[in-house]
């Protein structure tokens, strides 16, 4: 089966033993994909040498490298971290971490003669109480004047801050995103947005909010990505109702067994796509449990959801 718009986030489903990761990344090297959602982990973290993507990620492989993993980190030890945020400190550290995605961006593009990093993920951290719409559009529009070395610059949207709910995220607002990128006036493939609809649906605590979320960025031409990541209002082995851990899907497949309390199945995955319209991406993105399954179990899921997408874009819509 070909398909050329899926995006894998490795990272995500990898083990966190050095050799067993080493050896995930081969194993999804061989699948027929796009590329894979990439990590930006703190400084020094062996992935982000060049020579580690090199023996594990296909030269081919396009890479949309995500900032969460850093800004996670950063946050968990000064919460005010982020592009939007006010401290001046703090969202000078979160450009630097974005220097950091750009700079591997150039070195990737030196390395192999071609464009490898297609696009960079950023997010409106720490959200409005301790930030400003303000304050991320200055940060935006100082990146936007970096060489990128041909990456599109993207915003995730996270989780809104939603006055009585425990949020997992609490950024900004969709509309308030939406509006900052139209402003800038670009072509989506230089600015656009990505949707994720774990995140929408711990936003909504529903399942409509991904699907709505995705129609209102598609319908204001800024789609780029879509990642499909699980949400569940159910505790789980994956953690507490409503947290950021990326259930899979539930499904038929053996593979997706364990994650049957997921919200996210066959009927929400064709809801969403066919509110995507044509996307040029779509990100699978799972966490995997237990913590200690191996390479073969973890594959698995990868490959199950794989097949779930494509049985989904023949599937007819409940209107």
């Amino acid at each position: 089966m070909t398909t050329p718009d899926l995006y894998v986030s490795a990272y995500i489903t990898a083990p966190t033993e050095p050799a067993a990761e080493d050896q995930f990344f081969d194993a999804v090297a061989d699948l027929d994909l796009a590329g894979l959602e990439f990590a930006l982990q703190p400084e020094g973290h062996r992935t982000l040498d060049p020579a580690w993507i090199d023996a594990h990620v296909p030269a081919a492989r396009d890479l949309v490298v995500s900032l969460v993993p850093t800004m996670t980190a950063r946050r968990a030890e000064v919460p005010a971290y982020g592009l939007a945020s006010t401290d001046p400190e703090q969202r000078a550290r979160a450009l630097d971490d974005v220097a950091r995605a750009r700079d591997l961006a150039h070195v990737l593009a030196d390395r192999h003669g071609v464009r490898r990093v297609s696009a960079v993920e950023v997010h409106s951290a720490p959200g409005p109480l301790l930030g400003s719409r303000d304050a991320f559009e200055r940060s935006l529009d100082e990146i936007l004047g970096w060489d990128l070395a041909g990456a599109e610059l993207l915003v995730e949207h996270c989780d809104a801050l939603v006055p009585g709910q425990a949020p997992a995220k609490g950024f900004l607002g969709l509309d308030e995103e939406v509006a900052l990128v139209q402003s800038f006036g670009l072509a989506p493939d230089l600015l656009g947005m990505v949707v994720n609809w774990g995140r929408s649906a711990i936003e909504g605590r529903d399942t409509a909010t991904p699907v709505a979320h995705t129609r209102a960025v598609a319908d204001a031409g800024l789609l780029r990505l879509l990642v499909l990541s699980g949400a569940t209002d159910a505790d789980t082995a994956w953690g507490a109702a409503w947290g950021d851990m990326h259930i899979p899907p539930r499904g038929d497949h053996s593979a997706l067994v364990a994650s049957s309390a997921s919200l996210l199945g066959p009927p929400e995955v064709a809801a969403t796509l066919a509110a995507a319209g044509d996307v040029p991406r779509i990100g699978l993105k799972w966490g995997v449990r237990p913590h200690d399954a191996d390479v073969a179990t973890r594959l698995a899921v990868v490959t199950a959801t794989i097949d779930q997408v494509a049985a989904a874009r023949t599937a007819p819509v409940a209107r």
